[in-house]
């Protein structure tokens, strides 16, 4: 990530955020984009994967795991959450790894934060064995609340972090996906809750088309 935070304020709020509560949010955007069915025989690199509750998920479905971050911060929490593999990755785009390392590449809400979103994908499909999908999500810069935020004195999600500096659309994603040499590229808009369910027993989401879908999930096949 190119933008300089200090990791203390920034991590702080995610690692606080209650277990049962993560569980939900990472359910939620996994069942949406249908991860546990793609989870590969070999290892997952979980890119960016703060505070480990991607880990846990792949963990929890059987497949082996490693996590990456730049933070120090996050991988110590991360290492207090469950027993993987953790490596401290600084700003520079290529991966501490060799090529073909891995069935798949997670990459939770991270394309937003690299200035160059094509290099990223042709690193993850440098370190995918031939087959391996890429797993990525994102924040909808088609969202029509971002443009509807400000007339009621608001302020989109998306644009609240100061660290995104290379939000997509989605034909936007879907180029870059095929531009970086993934096959069947696939962009999901949605997972948003059903809001009168309690968060605890709400652990799917749904689709919406992509002018109010606050988030994308996207797959590309190497």
């Amino acid at each position: 990530m190119s933008t300089k935070i200090d990791e203390t304020s920034y991590f702080a709020p995610q690692v606080s955020k209650s277990d049962r509560k993560i569980a939900v949010q990472y359910r939620r955007m996994f069942a949406f984009g249908g991860l546990a069915k793609h989870l590969p025989q070999g290892p997952v690199l979980d890119v960016g994967c703060g505070a480990g509750p991607g880990l846990r998920y792949i963990r929890s479905r059987g497949a082996t795991a490693i996590g990456v971050d730049p933070s120090i911060y996050a991988l110590r929490e991360a290492a207090k959450l469950i027993d993987v593999d953790l490596v401290q990755m600084d700003a520079a785009p290529r991966f501490p790894f060799a090529d073909q390392t891995f069935g798949m590449v997670l990459a939770n809400e991270v394309i937003e934060h690299v200035p160059d979103g094509v290099e990223f994908l042709l690193e993850c499909a440098r370190v995918l064995q031939p087959g391996g999908m890429v797993f990525l999500t994102t924040p909808n810069l088609w969202d029509i609340r971002r443009v509807l935020a400000p007339l009621v004195g608001k302020v989109w999600s998306g644009d609240t972090d100061p660290t995104h500096i290379n939000l997509y659309t989605p034909w936007r994603l879907r180029n870059d996906l095929k531009a970086a040499g993934f096959k069947q590229p696939r962009i999901k808009t949605g997972f948003k809750p059903i809001r009168w369910l309690p968060p605890h027993r709400n652990p799917l989401a749904i689709p919406y088309p992509p002018l109010i879908g606050n988030g994308m999930v996207a797959t590309g096949v190497r």
